[in-house]
């Protein structure tokens, strides 16, 4: 068991390695980020197939919610009593919670810089008129 405690530990401290940097060690910030963490894994077990790995991924986030509240666990111990789950479950959960994080960030980030149109009247979208051309002559000849 304490491996899995050290193995939760090391994984933990790498996830919010960059949070702990900026804040200057703010545990509050570390408890948003979790929390965040928690929603990302409650969003996605809504739509996971599988609904053994869906209980446990809704109650991961669950907890990862309260971590460090007056009810929420404030330990991996907590966590892993709370959650009736093993340390390197949470740590793959947590894993996966924190790729899926920056996927939408990234995607937040280049719709925000002009990356992503959702107009959907671009060039690309729209016949040219060359195109136009071909496609009447295409059927002018198919009905003679």
């Amino acid at each position: 068991m304490n491996k899995y405690m050290e193995e939760f530990e090391a994984a933990l401290n790498k996830v919010t390695e960059k949070v702990l940097d900026e804040a200057g060690y703010e545990t509050d910030n570390v408890h948003r980020k979790l929390a965040n963490y928690g929603r990302i894994l409650m969003d996605l077990a809504v739509t996971t197939k599988n609904d053994e790995l869906s209980n446990i991924m809704s109650r991961v986030g669950d907890a990862l919610t309260r971590y460090g509240t007056t009810f929420g666990p404030r330990s991996l111990e907590e966590l892993v009593k709370k959650t009736e789950t093993t340390p390197n479950v949470i740590k793959k959960l947590l894993a996966h919670a924190e790729n899926v994080a920056k996927s939408q960030s990234a995607i937040s980030t280049d719709h925000e810089q002009g990356g992503l149109d959702d107009e959907g009247d671009d060039e690309f979208t729209q016949a040219s008129d060359d195109e136009m051309a071909a496609m009447a002559d295409k059927a002018a000849r198919s009905a003679s």
